[in-house]
């Protein structure tokens, strides 16, 4: 297939909730083979709703999608992780393992086992589902995506979380993968992955593409996808606050949340600059540079829009995030010069912000702005998907027990055959 026929082709998409809340606005996109996307831009910006409908997981509104795959089956050819991991009790790892693999009819089992390797699977097959960490499962998910070997898949989740370990053996099979000629789309990755996975970043503005470039665009603009970063967050701000005048209820948590930013990014360039510096701090730094940014950005835009419970929570999550990416740095001696800088954040974050963002009663005073999946919705999706694997399980189940019988009555006649043997034996 020719490089320049777009993979998946979007034209005029849009995607409307209830008749009047506008989660996509005449979306034209073109991805290409080979390629790996990185979709950025801030809480309700569409990024979500984008990836689901790419992946025939989301109905549009209006608009055409076309897709150039070279697998005929669609479902076969788009592997989608999605955010929200709930799975039915009482199921192990090793369970949702062999009904992906029967339902995809997969044969190459030396594929599967390469991204059990990859993907850490190996470790967890005899663990109850339920018992798993977010993040495991998170990774587990995307462990799923893989294993129909689509030609297009789109991570909703890749967290900063994943060990160090996963991260360079993830990264290496994401590399392979992009190198075979498939699409890579991840939903607002890690630093880590931002820096060493992608080609072409396009950021979401209240549903719109705000704006799309390719890497070596962000860096001979902005020099670095750090800079690029921290710019498009203040221009998306600005443009908002046109548009929206609110109180100034956060203004000192704006301030405070700017300057950390900004001594952040001093430590980063210092470190950068200096010789043998340690690599994993400095990503780790990144890491929580960009949480500290992007927490930034919530509280600003909440501060310029209607207030509900959901975006609280959501800012009330992020904290705690912030902070345990706080806590789990890890810095040698020699770079202790700025455990005071990290903790002056951890306290500014412990004391003051997660206090304020703890009770959402004290602060809702609005409406929802915008909406991406209705808790009914939601609900309704979890029952088809408890539904849809406890089906599976019965012909998996009935499968084995049929086998158990024949294989039962093969032993009866084996023994009843014996018996009168020697029944007629003892008669002779």
């Amino acid at each position: 297939m020719n490089q320049k026929t777009p993979i998946v082709e979007l034209n005029n998409v849009s995607k409307i909730y209830n008749k009047n809340v506008w989660a996509l606005k005449k979306v034209d996109l073109k991805l290409y083979r080979g390629e790996c996307v990185s979709l950025l831009g801030s809480n309700g910006s569409g990024k979500t709703t984008l990836l689901r409908i790419i992946g025939n997981n989301l109905k549009n509104t209006t608009g055409t999608i076309n897709y150039n795959f070279d697998e005929e089956n669609i479902l076969k050819a788009i592997g989608l992780q999605k955010r929200e991991q709930a799975w039915p009790n009482g199921f192990k790892v090793k369970d949702i393992n062999d009904l992906w693999i029967k339902i995809y009819d997969m044969t190459d089992l030396e594929w599967v086992n390469k991204l059990k390797h990859v993907f850490g699977v190996n470790e967890i097959e005899e663990k109850y589902l339920s018992k798993l960490s977010i993040v495991r499962l998170q990774v587990y998910a995307i462990f799923l995506s893989f294993i129909s070997k689509p030609e297009l898949v789109l991570i909703d989740e890749l967290s900063s979380d994943i060990d160090f370990k996963y991260e360079e053996k993830i990264t290496n099979f994401f590399k392979e993968y992009l190198a075979d000629g498939n699409t890579l789309v991840l939903n607002h990755p890690s630093y880590y992955f931002l820096e060493n996975l992608t080609d072409r970043v396009i950021y979401l503005n209240d549903g719109e593409i705000f704006e799309d470039l390719s890497i070596k665009e962000v860096k001979k603009e902005y020099k670095s996808v750090m800079d690029y970063t921290k710019s498009i967050f203040k221009e998306e701000i600005v443009a908002e606050k046109k548009l929206k005048n609110k109180s100034k209820f956060f203004s000192t948590m704006n301030t405070k949340t700017e300057t950390y930013s900004n001594s952040l990014q001093i430590i980063i360039e210092d470190l950068e600059n200096q010789q043998n510096h340690n690599e994993k701090v400095l990503n780790r730094l990144k890491e929580v540079y960009f949480a500290i940014l992007d927490l930034k950005t919530s509280i600003d835009n909440l501060s310029i829009s209607y207030i509900n419970k959901t975006s609280i929570r959501i800012i009330s999550k992020k904290i705690k995030m912030t902070i345990k990416l706080i806590n789990s740095l890890t810095i040698n001696y020699k770079y202790k010069k700025y455990h005071k800088t990290l903790s002056s954040i951890e306290k500014f974050l412990n004391k003051e912000l997660k206090r304020t963002f703890a009770n959402d009663k004290v602060i809702v005073n609005g409406d929802v702005l915008s909406i991406t999946m209705s808790e009914s919705e939601k609900k309704q999706l979890e029952k088809l998907k408890e539904k849809y694997i406890r089906e599976e399980q019965k012909i998996i189940r009935r499968k084995i027990l049929k086998q158990q019988f024949k294989k039962q009555n093969k032993i009866n006649k084996s023994l009843e055959t014996k018996s009168q043997k020697e029944v007629e034996n003892n008669e002779i």
